[in-house]
């Protein structure tokens, strides 16, 4: 009887194999390794057949005439790189202006909560140091609302929370109250904001999304260029009430741009596939851990694991920097408002470098990774050597010049090398999660650089800390090409999840069964 039934499920693969030959599924670009699909497709028929299950193999079919409907044809794609793409950049740009002028003119408001209630130094810092910390460490927060609604619906919330916190700080009787208004609330609107204007792009294109990443974030430099003395002139011109109006103001365009940002056929995609794999844990799964499980195994991803760490490490030295920089220019001798220069150059030089970063990376056959790990390794050695040259005016105009324009390179092609890990589907997740942990080096950095100095040690030693830090940071980044995996485009096409069967298959009894969501197991 083993004998009748091993030639029947042979037999009976042959003839599948044949007539899958002469499926669209076979067609050449469709899916990597297609007449492999195809011949595993038939051997779980056969086994549907051999096990009796009825209605099965019918529901298989459909369900895999959907998905490759989607595959094939991908009507669902046509927006991108194109039409309405490119006013959804327009906006991502102009949000990341508004969020990097908020984030870099921390010192302003600073300024101004000090002047008007006259508290602390300490108890003010805490205002900033939430508005700043909050927004990196939200990161999982905007996730949060990008996978249980849209890109869109984080954004405006964003301009929400920014002009509502904005506006309480302008009649709040006191220091304590700011820290909410200004603190808290603030740097939840960033929050939800900066993770989710880096998203949108990524859903938007796919031919051109380095160069798009390039130019929406090179708006943080714009933002830091032009916003920065906006707000400073507001705040000499209207004083402390009418400044965070102003802000209020200018935070509330968020609200607009967000409005722009559509959903786009991919990441209605990604809607989709995130639910259907939610569907696919046992039935007797309960509800919290069925929501939760796809998210712990992006985690659990060891390539994203290692840009996790990476992006620790890098800012915590980069935020170090930036905020020891004109101290540390002004103890080699040189004026305050040479230093100011340096510091604003650097910004412009943002701008172009993020932009050209963009341009690299589209180029065919560009390696992200190396883009992303390079650029590291050049800032880290320029900040080695820094602390031994800098006697020399010339030598801080290098180092600046140097660090505006690859300092922000890695940002964007973060989004493009997370894909090479989870794909489209939980990318929001891993951009959430690594700048999450960028939150946490940032407010470590600077705390352990004080210490340093507090200590005995000087600003040249924290710089060359810093210096090694960033140089680990590219090692780790460089590290997660050992964990990318051979796949299909991630950024469109759907994987069939069928388990590999056995080359030699001598009965079907032992091929396993079916589960209710259609997935193929080895017993």
């Amino acid at each position: 009887m083993d004998a009748d039934m091993t030639s029947h499920f042979v037999q009976s693969n042959n003839v599948d194999n044949k007539e899958h030959l002469e499926r669209p599924c076979s067609d050449k670009g469709r899916l990597s390794s297609n007449e492999k699909v195809c011949k595993k497709e038939s051997v779980l028929e056969a086994l549907l057949g051999e096990k009796e299950i009825s209605g099965s193999t019918s529901d298989l079919k459909e369900r895999r005439s959907i998905e490759n409907d989607d595959d094939e044809v991908e009507p669902q794609f046509s927006d991108l790189d194109s039409g309405w793409a490119w006013v959804v950049l327009a906006a991502s740009f102009l949000s990341f202006a508004l969020l990097g002028g908020s984030m870099y003119s921390v010192g302003i408001i600073h300024n101004a909560l000090l002047e008007r209630f006259q508290a602390s130094v300490g108890l003010t810092s805490w205002v900033g140091a939430l508005h700043t910390g909050i927004l990196s460490l939200g990161g999982l927060l905007s996730t949060a609302m990008v996978d249980r609604f849209s890109c869109r619906t984080a954004i405006i919330f964003s301009g929400i929370f920014y002009t509502g916190g904005y506006l309480a700080t302008a009649f709040v009787p006191c220091i304590e109250a700011a820290l909410f208004t200004c603190g808290i609330v603030a740097g939840i609107g960033g929050a939800l904001g900066y993770t989710a204007s880096m998203v949108v792009v990524g859903f938007n294109f796919k031919r051109h999304r380095n160069l798009a990443l390039g130019v929406s974030m090179s708006g943080v430099g714009v933002g830091v260029c032009v916003f920065a003395p906006v707000m400073q002139m507001a705040k000499e011109f209207y004083g402390y009430t009418g400044f965070f109006i102003c802000c209020a103001g200018m935070q509330i365009n968020l609200v607009t741009f967000g409005m722009l940002c559509f959903p786009s056929s991919l990441e209605n995609y990604s809607h989709t596939m995130r639910l259907r794999d939610s569907g696919r844990l046992p039935q007797d799964t309960n509800v919290f851990k069925r929501r939760v499980m796809p998210y712990v195994n992006v985690m659990l991803n060891k390539g994203i694991v290692c840009l996790c760490f990476s992006m620790f490490l890098y800012c915590a030295a980069t935020f170090l920097l930036y905020l020891h920089l004109p101290t540390y220019i002004t103890t080699k001798g040189f004026s305050e408002n040479q230093a100011a220069f340096l510091i604003s150059l650097s910004g412009i030089l943002t701008v172009v470098g993020r932009f050209l970063t963009g341009l690299l990376a589209n180029i065919q056959h560009c390696n992200e990774i190396v883009l992303y790990a390079g650029s590291m390794t050049i800032v880290s050695i320029a900040t080695i050597v820094y602390p031994f040259v800098s006697r020399h005016y010339v030598s801080h105009l290098m180092y600046v010049i140097c660090l505006g324009l690859f300092l922000g390179s890695c940002y964007v092609v973060l989004t493009t090398v997370s894909l090479k890990f989870v794909g489209i589907n939980y990318i929001a997740t891993a951009i959430g999660l690594e700048f999450m942990l960028g939150g946490v080096g940032a407010i470590v950095g600077p705390v352990i650089a004080g210490i340093l100095v507090d200590n005995g040690g000087t600003y040249d030693q924290s710089v060359i800390v810093a210096g090694g830090c960033i140089l680990m940071a590219a090692v780790c980044g460089a590290f997660s090409v050992c964990f990318v995996a051979k796949r299909t485009d991630v950024n469109t096409t759907f994987e069939l999840r069928v388990l590999e069967l056995p080359r030699n298959v001598e009965n079907t009894s032992s091929l396993g069964k079916i589960d209710p969501s259609g997935n193929a197991y080895l017993q």
